[in-house]
């Protein structure tokens, strides 16, 4: 009983931190190599045509490093495939992992020292995780996005675009070669947060990387 007081006490910590919150080398491509074919002159294309590509995507992993105002720089780890998420991320000290599956419409908190998760509503989860790469993308055409410039990133060719959502003033470079973002830097009256994805790599991942180890205790909590 003890264990899960611990447990729920960390839960309830986590969902605080979670509230408070609303470029040099190249990054690692293809089956761990440098992606090749984004030299100078390459034709131009829609934003439209950019954004369709991350469809194709069939799975890829990276590191999104988050700056928030008045927070300490934070750095999470995500991996997609097809239409699975694994999310993991430390929140004061302690490290947490989210799993997602849009089609079975379920998803979990697991806290890996405790050997325990919560099931959690898929709508909750997907507000702390995002969408895939797929929804963003085809998310993105609703707030009427405006291009305005192109810049390259850790020598990637990037379409800089901007639109207002619900999270607010949203500025993104998005990869023209994958059609997902790069940098994006969301602004509202608290500030400026920005996102920063590093050390992409679209090598296969195993389905077990989307699956809660074998014996670990599910809870289930109402206000979850």
């Amino acid at each position: 009983m003890r264990k899960k007081i611990i447990f729920i006490s960390i839960l309830l910590l986590f969902a605080l931190v979670l509230s408070g919150a609303a470029c040099g080398k190249k990054e690692t491509g293809e089956g761990g190599a440098v992606p090749s074919g984004e030299q100078a002159g390459e034709k131009t294309e829609s934003l439209t045509d950019i954004l369709g590509k991350a469809k194709s995507v069939a799975s890829y992993k990276y590191e999104a490093v988050i700056t928030t105002p008045g927070q300490p720089v934070a750095t999470q780890k995500m991996w997609f495939k097809q239409n699975k998420i694994r999310m993991e991320m430390n929140a004061e000290g302690q490290d947490m992992v989210y799993l997602m599956d849009s089609d079975k419409q379920t998803a979990y908190m697991y806290i890996p020292a405790q050997s325990m998760a919560i099931e959690i509503g898929f709508g909750k989860a997907q507000e702390t995780v995002g969408e895939s790469p797929t929804e963003q993308s085809e998310s993105i055409m609703n707030y009427d996005p405006v291009t305005v410039g192109s810049e390259v990133l850790d020598g990637k060719n990037c379409l800089v675009i901007e639109y207002t959502a619900e999270t607010g003033k949203t500025k993104m470079w998005l990869w023209t070669k994958y059609g997902i973002p790069i940098k994006t830097e969301i602004t509202t009256a608290k500030g400026t947060t920005v996102v920063e994805t590093k050390n992409i790599d679209f090598g296969s991942i195993s389905d077990s990387m989307f699956e809660l180890p074998t014996g670990v205790q599910i809870m289930q909590i109402p206000f979850f």
